[in-house]
């Protein structure tokens, strides 16, 4: 079988980091960057609240449902081929959704942004595996893993400046003219060829397991306002049943949308189990602070997102030691390291109080976001540099489900936690001790979720005592 990663992995290193990163912060920089913008959209187009939320969740429903099936046509039909149908039809979508003329049609395009946005997430890493040498993989993908904390980060902010000084559409066409550079720039990518071993996509599987994903996003989603509803019970019900349906196809087909084989190694398994408990507690936490810092600190707008810009930059500054770390010690101790020092920071986050100083508050922030980066830059190369290469795109897709599902759980989750210990279904009337006792409580929470993860990850994440044959994902 020829070698897919071979060709393209002696030339254009630098172009390859340079288009990937920038790819992988514009999707994930659009993943809220819209959000803290929509009380302007809302008297721009005469829409209400509900509809606003689907301009949110429009977006998020389309890259995690196509997230898994993205990377494997990718695998099948070219990395390079669908990457670049990627870029223009986010950039296309961008563009669209800067010219809506009314709420409804916004909220279609930004679904098919969601779909752009979902390619440019599930084959960015799996192109760095095939086109960067393996001696430079770590380095490359700490740098591409920073991107997405740091996009996460960043949206709301950029969102606030861009919406201050032009207007809610300038959110949208910032991307057309980052869009069409890293076109440009990725036509120049070497062509790879498409392994032989694929050679069918299994359309029922995706399918479902697109449904699957759809009901699981919307009863979470749901929840977080209606409780266990009707509508939530029924579409959880709806997702297991998918998961069910998804696995018995997936056992009888002979070309798979995902090899359940790749599952029986505990490592794969657990290290995707570990990023959704992991982006759980670390979303969760966005979604709560903004709380804690303005309604009972008293803090502005920009004040609160200046102190929550520390754990972005935490993320970043500490990648690059993550990656040298991992190089230097090896994977499994720096990832125990990287749970275990973000459990400490989450143990810290228990103790702010009303009395907690702003700089002290950024730099337990900085060091629980930060600490991050030694369990998911160690993590992200192991399973992408050992993937086969027909597996590589499924891989991404499915390291980066995990991110996205731990970002859905932990918005809900986390945030029915916050409200049940705050005593309230309205935080806007719960007083600022009120708030501070449940930053505590909940946060004793996240502690005990990171304990699991830590759990999991010494008990099957440390290495075989002798080198195993095969890679990975057999």
């Amino acid at each position: 079988m020829s070698q897919t990663s071979e060709p393209g992995k002696t030339t254009g290193y630098g172009l390859v980091i340079f288009v990937l990163s920038l790819t992988t912060l514009m999707s994930a920089i659009d993943t809220n960057i819209v959000n803290i913008g929509l009380p302007t959209i809302g008297k721009a187009l005469n829409a209400n609240f509900t509809s606003l939320q689907w301009v949110v969740l429009s977006y998020l429903l389309a890259v995690t449902a196509l997230i898994v099936g993205i990377g494997r046509i990718g695998d099948i039909f070219g990395k390079k081929r669908i990457f670049l149908f990627g870029i223009g039809l986010f950039t296309l979508a961008s563009l669209l959704c800067g010219t809506s003329g009314s709420i409804y049609e916004l909220i279609v395009f930004r679904a098919l942004q969601g779909i752009g946005g979902s390619i440019l997430m599930a084959l960015s890493f799996a192109i760095a595996g095939d086109m960067i040498p393996k001696e430079k993989i770590t380095q490359g993908m700490s740098i591409l893993t920073v991107m997405l904390p740091t996009g996460f980060a960043l949206g709301p902010s950029v969102g606030g400046l861009l919406i201050g000084v032009f207007s809610w559409r300038s959110v949208f066409f910032l991307n057309v003219p980052i869009g069409v550079a890293a076109f440009l720039c990725a036509l120049r990518f070497p062509t790879l060829p498409v392994t032989e071993k694929v050679r069918k996509l299994d359309i029922r599987g995706l399918l479902v397991l697109t449904a699957t994903l759809v009901c699981y996003v919307l009863g979470v989603t749901l929840a977080e306002n209606q409780g266990l509803s009707k509508s939530v019970l029924l579409l959880g019900a709806g997702a297991a049943a998918g998961i069910a349906v998804f696995l018995f196809l997936e056992k009888r087909t002979d070309f798979p949308l995902v090899d359940l084989n790749m599952f029986r190694n505990f490592v794969f398994s657990a290290s995707l189990a570990i990023s959704v408990l992991i982006y759980t507690t670390t979303t969760g936490a966005v979604v709560i602070f903004p709380f804690y810092l303005q309604q009972a600190k008293g803090l502005s707008t920009s004040v609160s997102g200046v102190m929550m810009m520390s754990g972005a930059v935490g993320c970043a500054l500490l990648t690059p030691l993550a990656a040298a770390a991992a190089k230097r010690f090896g994977d499994f101790p720096v990832m125990i390291f990287g749970i275990a020092a973000m459990g400490v920071g989450s143990l810290l986050m228990s103790t702010v109080s009303l009395s907690t100083g702003n700089v002290t508050f950024s730099m337990i922030w900085f060091l629980f976001n930060g600490c991050l980066a030694f369990f998911q830059t160690p993590n992200n190369a192991s399973i992408i540099s050992h993937a086969k290469p027909e597996q590589r795109g499924l891989a991404s897709g499915l390291l980066n489900l995990s991110r996205t599902i731990g970002l859905t759980t932990g918005a809900a989750v986390i945030g029915a936690v916050f409200y049940a210990f705050a005593s309230t279904t309205s935080i806007g009337g719960a007083s600022p001790q009120k708030i501070a006792s449940s930053i505590h409580n909940t946060f004793l929470v996240t502690t005990c979720i990171l304990a699991c993860a830590l759990l999991i990850g010494l008990v099957a994440l440390r290495p075989p005592k002798t080198p195993a044959a095969g890679n990975t994902t057999d």
